[in-house]
Formats: C-alpha cells, structure tokens, sequence
C-alpha cells in the first residue's frame, strides 16, 4: 500500500490522524506515532502502525485535564523515548500557556506504558533559557540529547539529559548562534549524525537545511540546503529509520502546516536518500511505498505544473478581481499560476483559474502604477525579465515598462512596479519573489 503525500490522512476508523509536529518510536513491530492535536482538549495523541500506512489510534496520551498547568496550554512537537534503566516513558515537549508565546518553556511527562496516560511533571526553561521548537534522540551509548530552539529562536541549544531523562544534565552545545533555525530532526547514519532544521517563518515553508558531525557535542559543518526553497511545503519533525533486511531506509517526516487553517495541514512522508557519507538529498514523492519488512522504497511523482508566487512569506492571488498578497492557503487555487517561458530568463505569468496574464495596468510605463490582469497579447507589457537574487529567489522586470514587480512589506497589496533595487536582502525583500513549484 502507498503513502500519498500533502493529503490528509485517515486512521484506522477513518477519523484525521491529527499528530502534528510528530515524533516516533518503534516498539516490538510496531511505530509508534506521537503528535500534537489541537482539537477540544486534547493535547497530543498517539497512534501505532505496522505499515507506516495503516495507523491504529490508540489515546490521548495528554490532555488539558491531565493537570491544571496544561489547561489552557499549547503542547508542541511531542517526542518519546523508553528508559531502559527506569522503564519508564518520558515525554518532552515545547509548553506555552496557551495565551501567547513568550513562556518559551519545555515540558516533561512520564508513563509506564507507551500508550498510557502521561503523568505531567513540570514545565521550566533549561538552565534558565528559552525553549520552543524541540527534539529528543537517545545515541546508541543510551546518553539522551534533547536540542531546542533558545534566544528568541536565534540559536539551537544541544542539552544531555541525566540518565533517568527527566532532567537537564548540561549544557553540551550552541549550534548556528543567530541564523535562526528551528524544527530539528536529528538522525545518525553510519559515522555520522545530520541535524535537519527549517527557518523560522512561522506556519510558513521555507529552505531547509542540514549539517553533519561525528559526535553531537563535537564540530558540526556549515548548514547546508536540503530539498527545495520550500522544503516541498514542508517543516521537518522527524527522520526515521528503517532497518530492513535489503537495506536501511531513512524517511523525511515533515508537515505541511496551512496558515489558513491549521485543521487542513497535512503530513509527507519523504524517503532521505545519502549521495555520499555526508551528503542527504531529499526529493518530492508524490506517493511513497515502503516494505518495513526489506526497507525498499518505491516512490512515484506527478507534476503539477503549477507555482505559487511568493513575496515577504505572502502569496500572489486573486480576491474579488483584484490582485493581492495572502497567507498561503493550499485549498485556494486562485494562489496558483502558470509559467510560460518566452525564452530563456524571460517568462509570462498566468493566473491558472482565470487564464489571464500578469501584466501593468493598461500596459502603463509609470512608476508606481499597479499590476492587473488581462487576456493574452504578444506583447513585452506580459513578458517578465528574470534576475537571480540567490536562494531561489528571482526580481521580475517588465519588458515593456523596465520596471519591477514589488508587494510593500507588510501588506495584502497593491502589487505595483517601481524602479528595480538591484541588492539582495533575501526572501524579505520587497522585490524578491520565489516562483514556487506546487508539490501534489
């Protein structure tokens, strides 16, 4: 059976599977999934599975009612491991009071049972500094690492827990001080480990990024791209590992957040994929066949043909006829666009819905003058110069006027063209778009 990718999954009694920001752990068989759910009072659930395909839930291992603390509170990006020398679950997670964000603490909880009801048992900053985004890994000595996001999410912070997991040992290390990463997943491979992070844009996708090392408190590399500009819409929160009897297989676990609406995001399943010792690649799959039994990997791609257009984390699209920048919404199609190359470096843009063309308006030479939409003209008012700011990211000159598209920072709109800033500020530039590939 198949995983199909950025659609929303059902269980096993054909209810959402709603476990977000996710962690796993693989227990005599079976994986065991941990995540967050934002539904009523419930605070993070827990599924298992055979397949990776058919999840069975099994309970809310954490509720609002499991302890006063925890009513009101946002529970985030859940993550497990077993003690062998307690027996005892321990449940870490990133805890905020459920009014605003600036708590920034960790959370521990406990169980005798994978699946049972954690018992809560404090929440604090370790060694006094902000905590938010999170992992867990346990190293193959049984030593427990738990990595947070510290500093206003500038920094990543890389604690040893005690032996019994429940607490902070030491601060081991400080990853990237100041380039702001956020979502780790950590996995080892052979004689390396690899830290997969994303930027911090809120619900919105962005670059991700590896690094490697031979020893999680030793020197880690430079940061590194992994995917796409957008991660494929995805946020990293796991990598598993599958041990087949062919051979091991790692999986990208990833969500796609909607910051329209977080009840319609999604979950990929991506097979991680090594060019070399030290070198991941990660590919979009369209759907994802894994045997948990070899660890063969069958993946399948349809292009969509299709793109969003990005500006300051905001999405070119269509209200009332009128051309604005939005939260991205993935069941908006009047976000999507077609890209026509004229030659090369030189496209037309098209509203997919509509089949009209970007262009200014009345085909207008003036500085400042908006953009509108109008029926296909050969014509240079319709065709866009490309120029390359990095990251992806491109800067759109109109033929026509020798002007540039630009969305101020900040706003819905208007889109207008005014002379072209030939620097590079990066995805915050108010001139700099990405034309991002709809990953289906």
């Amino acid at each position: 059976m198949k995983i199909t990718n950025g659609v929303q999954w059902l269980d096993t009694a054909g209810n959402v599977i709603s476990a977000h920001g996710g962690g796993f752990l693989q227990k005599d068989g079976y994986f065991y999934w941990f995540g967050e759910n934002r539904n009523g009072k419930k605070l993070v659930s827990c599924y298992r599975s055979r397949d990776l395909v058919n999840w069975e839930f099994l309970n809310d291992v954490v509720t609002m009612d499991t302890h006063p603390e925890l009513n009101p509170s946002n529970c985030e990006r859940p993550k497990v491991l077993y003690n062998e020398k307690t027996g005892k679950y321990v449940m870490w997670l990133h805890w905020e009071n459920g009014i605003h964000y600036g708590e920034a603490r960790c959370a521990v909880l406990v169980s005798d049972t994978v699946d049972g009801d954690y018992q809560y048992l404090r929440s604090f900053r370790p060694l006094g500094h902000m905590s938010r985004d999170c992992t867990l890994y346990k190293d193959d000595d049984g030593t427990a690492y738990f990595i947070s996001a510290a500093n206003e999410n500038a920094d990543l912070h890389v604690y040893r827990l005690t032996d019994d997991y429940l607490d902070i040992a030491a601060l081991e290390k400080i990853l990237w001080a100041g380039q702001k990463r956020e979502a780790p997943a950590l996995v080892k491979r052979g004689d390396y480990y690899f830290l997969v992070t994303s930027g911090c844009t809120g619900w919105e996708p962005n670059q991700g990024k590896y690094a490697y090392a031979t020893s999680i408190t030793g020197e880690w590399s430079e940061l590194k791209n992994l995917g796409s500009p957008t991660t494929y819409d995805t946020q990293p929160t796991y990598i598993l590992t599958i041990q087949g009897t062919e051979k091991t297989t790692y999986l990208y676990v990833g969500d796609r957040w909607d910051p329209s609406d977080y009840h319609n995001s999604t979950y990929a399943f991506l097979p991680l994929e090594f060019e070399d010792d030290t070198t991941p690649k990660l590919s979009w799959a369209s759907t994802v066949e894994i045997d948990v039994e070899t660890g063969e990997v069958t993946t399948e791609v349809q292009e969509s043909g299709l793109y969003r257009l990005q500006v300051n984390m905001r999405y070119l699209t269509v209200e009332e006829g009128q051309l604005k920048a939005a939260r991205l919404s993935y069941a908006n199609e009047n976000q999507l666009w077609e890209v026509e190359e004229v030659v090369p470096e030189i496209i037309r843009i098209k509203h997919h819905k509509t089949g009209k063309y970007l262009q200014p308006t009345a085909g207008s030479t003036e500085d400042g003058a908006h953009v509108e939409l109008a029926d296909r003209a050969d014509s240079a008012s319709q065709e866009w110069s490309l120029y390359d700011t990095g990251g992806g990211y491109v800067k759109l000159q109109n033929r026509h006027s020798g002007l540039a598209l630009k969305v101020q920072r900040g706003t819905e709109g208007p889109i207008f063209q005014t002379e072209m800033n030939p620097r590079r500020y990066g995805w915050w530039d108010e001139q700099a778009f990405l034309l991002a590939k709809v990953f289906k």
